[in-house]
């Protein structure tokens, strides 16, 4: 028995079309990305001139406060999410996926930010080109598995990150808008996403 072509290419039309239909059925919370992109372009350049002009108590504030903040916005914007859902019928799979990047790499280069000091692999003032490249690979491997705009300023982030490198001195300074807007340009594109999903849905909601 032999399939007619012209029915087998609309069937895989349709095929391709659940696929295409299923990744975009995602929410990857990426407000996370975009609050945090916030966070480290103020935070990253000022504790550069910070650590300039000899650090002390004012940078450690500064970081012990940028962390605090960017922790309680990610730990009560997830309560609320997991009490309201923003997608109905969400794909759970490809959420699970983005946050499994996410939080391994994160605790992964924390325990790097504090083993490579103490055992002089790097400087502790070098330990924004760290966080940097974890950027960088959050970014692309979210890209991989949800949006290629992510993936693209993954690269763009790894660009900051040589530069980085290149001039230590003002790694800070580099890093701030390059992990910045890296994060913050498709975490909106990607929260708008979401809202044109649930237009689509309920009208013109609220995203949460």
């Amino acid at each position: 028995m032999t399939m007619d072509p012209q029915q087998a290419r609309g069937d895989l039309a349709r095929i391709e079309e659940i696929v295409a239909q299923t990744r975009r059925q995602i929410d990857p919370h990426a407000f996370h990305f975009v609050h945090w992109g916030v966070i480290v372009l103020v935070w990253f350049p000022l504790g550069n001139l910070l650590q300039l002009r000899g650090g002390g108590a004012p940078l450690i504030a500064l970081n012990v406060g940028a962390i605090v903040l960017g922790m309680a916005i990610t730990i009560v914007r997830e309560h609320l999410l997991q009490r309201h859902p923003r997608l109905a019928g969400e794909n759970t799979f490809l959420t699970r996926q983005v946050v499994l990047i996410v939080y391994s790499l994160v605790i992964a280069t924390m325990v790097l930010s504090a083993v490579t000091p103490a055992t002089e692999l790097i400087r502790g003032e070098n330990v924004p080109i760290l966080w940097g490249l974890a950027y960088a690979v959050i970014a692309f491997m979210t890209g991989v598995v949800y949006e290629r705009d992510f993936l693209f300023r993954g690269v763009f982030i790894f660009a900051g990150c040589v530069l980085a490198m290149l001039f230590q001195e003002w790694n800070g300074l580099i890093l701030g808008p390059f992990m910045g807007l890296g994060m913050i340009v498709p975490g909106l594109r990607a929260e708008r996403r979401v809202r044109r999903l649930l237009e689509e849905k309920v009208g013109s909601p609220e995203l949460v």
